[in-house]
C-alpha cells in the first residue's frame, strides 16, 4: 500500500501535466493604435492624450469594431509631450551618473481623451506584451516601474481606479484631480504646484490692474464646479465682480455636435454682449479648441468681436492646441492674452532632437506618422494604404518650417513637466536600487541587480527626491506630492500670419516672502488696441453672496 501510494505521488505531476488544456474562447478588445515602445531593463510607461477620436453612439447591438470610429483628430502641437519624454529617456541613458550599467525604455499609449481608453491602456500594462491578458504577464522585463499620465486630469483618476490597486506609482504631468480618497491619493505624485497659488496669483492679477467688473468660463465638470463654488467666491470677498459665470460645451459623441453648436451660439452673444472687458477662463488643455470656435460662429452670424476688445486671463492647465480642421482658423483674438503656465525653462539640445525625427528613423514611434500627415498635409507612402488624393510626403520635410499654429519648437511648460518627471523617476529608482546595493555589499554582492524590485517601494523615494536639473533648477516634491515650484504669467503676442510668441511678464513664486510672491512688469505687457478698463458697479458683491 505505501508503494501504491508512492508510486502515485511521484507519477501525478506529469499526469497533471498530460491533462488536456481547456480552449477558452478569448476575444481580443479593440487595439490601442497609436503606442510607442522601446525596451529597457527598467521601463517606463506613458499613458497620453495625443489624438481624439469621434465615435457614434454605441448601441451594444454588436462587438466593439474599427466601423465605430468617425474619425481620427490629431493635435498636432500634443507630439511634443511625446518626443519631450523620449528626449529625456535618451539623456538619462548616455548619463553614466544615473542608473549605471541599466538602460531605461518606455512604452507609451494613446488615450484618446477617452476614460474607456484610459481603463484598457490601464490594463494593457499588467498584460503580456503583444496578447491582451490583464494580470498575467510572464515576460517581467516588460512591467513598468511607474507611469507617467496626462495632460488631461481626469484621466489620472481612470487611471488610479486600476493602478491603486498594484500600487504602481503613478505621476501626473497635467492639473491637479479631484480625489475622492486619500488612499487613492497616496499613489499619486503631480508635475504641478498647488493650485491655490494659481488662484492666489490671479486674484493679485486682477487687484494689480483693478480689473474688478469680469466674466468667467468653466468647465463643465467637478472641477469646474469646485472653482465656482469655492474659487470665486473668495474673488467676490476681494471686490470682484462677475458679469457672467459660464460653463464650457461638453460633447461626448459626435452625435451631438449639433447641440454643441447650438451652446457655442449662446456663450458666443453672452461674451461678446457682456460690458467685462476680462474674462477668466478655468480650462483644461483641450479647453481652447472651444474657445477657437467662438470667433468663428461671431463671424458666421455677424456679431462684432473687435467692437468691444476683452483680456482672456488662461489658468495653466491650458495650452494652445487645435483640431486638424482649425489650422487654418484665425487666432488674433488671443493676441494680448494672459495666461498661467507652470514655471518652465528651454532645455538645451530639445530643439535639436526635434529637428532630427523623421518618420523614417523612427520606425518604432507609433504616433509620427499620423502626426507628420497632418502636420504637413501630405500621406506617407505605404502599401496598404488606398489614399490617392493629395500629394505624398517627400521627406525632406523640416519641422522648424511648421507655424507654431502646427507645431512648437521651443519646450512648452507641459513638455517642461514631462522632462522633470522621467528625470524624477529615474533618480528615485536610482536610489532604490543605491539601497539595494549597499545592502548587498555588506552581505558579500557587489553587482548592481534589479532583483526583489516592487512597484510599491518606489513611493517613498518618490516623495523625498529632491535634484538639480539640466538648467539648474531644484526639482522636488512637498508633503502631499506636488511639485515645489511656481507659476510664469504669460503674455500671448500674436503676429499678423498668425504665429505667436509667449512673453513671460511675471511669476508667482510661493517659496518667496510674502512681498514677493507675485511679480509683474506692466511695461512688458502688450494690450489690445480698443481695450478699456471698466470698473466695478456698486452691490455686485452683496448679489453675488446671496446667490
Amino acid at each position: 500500500m505505501v508503494a501504491f501510494v508512492f508510486l502515485v505521488l511521484v507519477l501525478l505531476p506529469q499526469v497533471v501535466c498530460k491533462l488536456p488544456v481547456a480552449q477558452c474562447s478569448i476575444e481580443e478588445p479593440l487595439p490601442i493604435l497609436h503606442q510607442y515602445y522601446r525596451s529597457g531593463g527598467l521601463l517606463i510607461a506613458g499613458i497620453m492624450s495625443q489624438i481624439y477620436v469621434t465615435s457614434s453612439v454605441m448601441t451594444f447591438r454588436e462587438p466593439p469594431s474599427p466601423e465605430l470610429f468617425d474619425d481620427f483628430l490629431v493635435m498636432t502641437q500634443l507630439y511634443q509631450h511625446v518626443v519631450a519624454l523620449a528626449f529625456a529617456i535618451k539623456g538619462i541613458n548616455e548619463n553614466p551618473e544615473i542608473l549605471p550599467n541599466v538602460t531605461l525604455g518606455f512604452h507609451i499609449y494613446n488615450s484618446h481623451f477617452s476614460p474607456s481608453w484610459t481603463y484598457l491602456a490601464s490594463m494593457e500594462l499588467f498584460s503580456r506584451q503583444g496578447r491582451f491578458i490583464p494580470n498575467y504577464k510572464c515576460d517581467t522585463e516588460n512591467i513598468p516601474r511607474a507611469v507617467i499620465e496626462g495632460p488631461n486630469s481626469d484621466l489620472g483618476l481612470h487611471m488610479a481606479t486600476i493602478l491603486y490597486m498594484y500600487k504602481l506609482p503613478q505621476v501626473i504631468y497635467g492639473s491637479h484631480p479631484l480625489t475622492d480618497t486619500d488612499f487613492h491619493a497616496a499613489f499619486l505624485c503631480y508635475m504641478f504646484p498647488n493650485g491655490a497659488h494659481q488662484y492666489v496669483g490671479i486674484l493679485r492679477l486682477l487687484l494689480h490692474f483693478t480689473w474688478t467688473w469680469t466674466g468667467v468660463l468653466s468647465l463643465s465638470d467637478d472641477n469646474g464646479e469646485r472653482f465656482v463654488q469655492n474659487v470665486l467666491p473668495v474673488f467676490a470677498e476681494r471686490g470682484i465682480c462677475f458679469d457672467f459665470i459660464e460653463r464650457f460645451p461638453k460633447v461626448t459623441f459626435s452625435g451631438e455636435f449639433i447641440e454643441t453648436v447650438e451652446e457655442s451660439s449662446e456663450l458666443c452673444h453672452i461674451i461678446v454682449g457682456s460690458t467685462a472687458n476680462v474674462v477668466i477662463v478655468n480650462g483644461e488643455i483641450h479647453s481652447i479648441m472651444a474657445l477657437r470656435v467662438l470667433p468663428n460662429i461671431a463671424e458666421i452670424e455677424g456679431v462684432p468681436v473687435q467692437a468691444r476688445a476683452k483680456v482672456w486671463i488662461m489658468t495653466a492647465q491650458m495650452d494652445f492646441i487645435s483640431f486638424p480642421f482649425q489650422q487654418s482658423w484665425d487666432v488674433s483674438f488671443l493676441h494680448d492674452a494672459l495666461s498661467f503656465a507652470v514655471h518652465s525653462r528651454d532645455i538645451p539640445g530639445f530643439q535639436k532632437f526635434i529637428q532630427m525625427r523623421n518618420p523614417i528613423s523612427e520606425k518604432e514611434d507609433g504616433f509620427i506618422k499620423d502626426f507628420w500627415e497632418v502636420a504637413f498635409n501630405c500621406y506617407l507612402p505605404h502599401p496598404s494604404s488606398d489614399k490617392k488624393d493629395g500629394e505624398f510626403c517627400t521627406g525632406p520635410e523640416q519641422l522648424e518650417s511648421l507655424p507654431d499654429t502646427v507645431f512648437e519648437m521651443s519646450m512648452t511648460s507641459h513638455s517642461y513637466s514631462i522632462f522633470n518627471a522621467i528625470y524624477i523617476l529615474a533618480h528615485a529608482l536610482h536610489a532604490m536600487h543605491s539601497t539595494k546595493l549597499k545592502f548587498r555589499a555588506i552581505t558579500g554582492g557587489i553587482r548592481w541587480e534589479l532583483i526583489d524590485q516592487q512597484p510599491w517601494q518606489l513611493h517613498h523615494f518618490l516623495r523625498s527626491v529632491s535634484f538639480n536639473n539640466s538648467v539648474k533648477e531644484e526639482v522636488s516634491f512637498d508633503q502631499n506630492g506636488e511639485l515645489v515650484s511656481g507659476f510664469d504669467i504669460i503674455n500671448w503676442v500674436i503676429f499678423p500670419n498668425d504665429s505667436f510668441l509667449r512673453v513671460k511678464v511675471g511669476k508667482i513664486d510661493p517659496q518667496a516672502s510674502p512681498d514677493k510672491r507675485f511679480n509683474i512688469h506692466d511695461n512688458t505687457v502688450v494690450w489690445p488696441r480698443r481695450f478699456n478698463q471698466v470698473r466695478s458697479t456698486a452691490g455686485c458683491l452683496q448679489l453675488f453672496i446671496q446667490c
